[in-house]
């Protein structure tokens, strides 16, 4: 007798499966996509409102009309009159005329219209059905491809991602083009809100009042190079401006291929502190009670929206999804990329990969309207001339840097030569020029400021110490955490303390190399 079995279906919950809707037309809206051919085949405006927005002939729902568009866009690139006639020539030269329905339907096409008034709101109706029906068949393809064990989940998201922006990328070429009597509105209504915004700089802030005065702060949309050699103090400078960005309450997006996040925090740390860098990486603190400073200070640093990437290598497609997410995800209003050439890594072309990854940032500034701050290391030519004030030939691998860039400024520090500043027009409390080569919204120079090369600090000017270590009046507007008043209510170290006797500006605790760390 054979066992008796269970025949009853066994019961599955909703949550266990995917839960798509089966049986459904993908959207579409054949009705207009008939209206915009008909339209184009009437009126030469009506051509010219659908290339506006739409560019390719898969935005089309019915094959028939993807086949009809394409003729009618080959006859405008040729610069050839668009009618029912040139139509069916072209796509009887193809061989698309019987798929696109013959002469007939041609005719049937332009009778339907009798007017391209709303060409262009039909033509964002027709993207729309588009952009749901990819939608679908990316969210379909990435769901199987998710259940396959052999798919590697980086390469899915990739591919989720390439699909998404080349999307966006279509999206974006379909913005209508703003005449020339819209954009002088838009330059009245900026010069009002410069006018009214009297010291407040409406950019993103630089960190330096000098440079907020000459730049307005940093710009969205600009690409800005800095460039220097190597252990000038690129970094040093990013974190101070990265630092100030995000005390303004202005999201911060860094990316280090160089240094590890723990690394970039421990130098903000020694930027916004009295503490010295030597303390903070190598010797501890010599008295208890200055953690009592540090976890203070480290408790309202907290707060500061600052988002760091320093994964490593990147790859443009990459480094495009992290700056996408970082500005969906925590609205980031500046991005720092450090550096230029180290993202090139040992491409077998360097120059075309440093080439394509400076039009990528700068891509990215216009698509996210954010400032993109990007550090270049300089070529050994530079050390060649006297005295060695860069140039923009000195861009390692220099081609489409300049090109791509907004603005292209070097730092250059007289001491990191061994020279006086004595040949330089810096003012007594400034030891580093900030060299403004290439500015496409204003102009050129050289603005100075003050760099601590004990604690790798940049500041507008110098800032001095008393031996409490607690700051004393000078030019500088000392900001932020380290006020006197704060620093005389809290336990500070003196850089006898930081850096042993006798104490002097030569002795930076780096094994006697002669190089500023990093």
């Amino acid at each position: 007798m054979e066992p008796v079995r269970n025949i009853h279906p066994q019961r599955v919950e909703k949550t266990t499966i995917i839960n798509l809707e089966r049986g459904k037309l993908p959207p579409q809206a054949l009705d207009l996509e008939e209206a915009i051919l008909g339209g184009a085949m009437i009126d030469k405006k009506g051509i010219d409102d659908a290339l506006e927005v739409i560019t390719s002939s898969d935005v089309f729902y019915k094959d028939a009309h993807k086949y009809i568009f394409e003729a009618i866009k080959s006859l405008n690139d040729k610069g050839n009159p668009v009618d029912i006639l040139t139509v069916s020539a072209e796509l009887k030269a193809c061989g698309n005329l019987e798929r696109a329905g013959g002469d007939f339907y041609l005719i049937q096409l332009t009778q339907k219209t009798s007017s391209t008034a709303h060409m262009e709101y039909h033509c964002r109706i027709v993207m729309q059905k588009y952009i749901q029906r990819k939608v679908i068949g990316i969210a379909s393809t990435a769901i199987e491809q998710a259940y396959d064990e052999t798919t590697d989940v980086f390469d899915l998201m990739d591919y989720v991602d390439l699909q998404f922006t080349a999307m966006s990328e279509m999206i974006t070429h379909g913005k209508k083009s703003q005449t020339w009597s819209d954009m002088l509105d838009q330059v009245l209504q900026n010069v009002e809100t410069l006018t009214n915004a009297g010291d407040t700089i409406l950019g993103i802030e630089t960190g330096f009042k000098k440079l907020n005065a000459h730049f307005g702060g940093w710009r969205p949309t600009d690409l800005v190079i800095i460039g220097a050699r190597p252990g000038a103090g690129k970094t040093a400078f990013t974190i101070r401006s990265m630092v100030e960005a995000a005390k303004a309450g202005q999201a911060v997006g860094y990316f280090s291929l160089e240094m590890s996040g723990v690394q970039l925090t421990t130098r903000g740390v020694a930027n916004e502190s009295n503490f010295h860098l030597n303390q903070l990486t190598r010797t501890g603190f010599e008295k208890q009670e200055y953690f009592k400073t540090l976890i203070g200070m480290l408790s309202q640093m907290k707060t500061l929206p600052i988002h760091i990437d320093d994964g490593g290598a990147l790859t443009i497609p990459e480094f495009k999804r992290k700056a996408r997410h970082m500005k969906r995800r925590h609205d980031i209003r500046v991005i720092f990329f450090d550096y230029l050439q180290l993202a090139a890594g040992n491409a077998d072309d360097v120059r075309r990969e440093v080439n394509s990854w400076a039009y990528a940032l700068k891509a990215i500034a216009k698509e996210l309207d954010v400032p993109v701050i990007c550090l270049s290391q300089l070529s050994r030519k530079v050390e060649e001339r006297k005295p060695p004030r860069a140039i923009m030939a000195d861009l390692k691998e220099s081609s489409a840097i300049e090109d791509a860039a907004d603005v292209v400024a070097f730092l250059y520090r007289p001491g990191y030569y061994g020279l006086e500043i004595n040949d330089t027009k810096l003012s007594s409390d400034e030891n580093t020029e900030f060299i403004i080569e290439k500015n496409r919204h204003g102009g050129v120079g050289t603005i100075g400021l003050w760099f601590d090369g004990n604690k790798t600090k940049f500041t507008d000017y110098e800032v001095r110490y008393d031996e409490d270590g607690a700051t004393v009046e000078s030019n500088a507007d000392v900001q932020g955490w380290e006020n006197k008043a704060q620093a005389r209510s809290l336990s500070l170290p003196t850089p006898e303390e930081a850096f042993g006797k006798p104490y002097s500006i030569e002795d930076k605790s780096n094994n006697g190399n002669g190089d500023v760390p990093f």
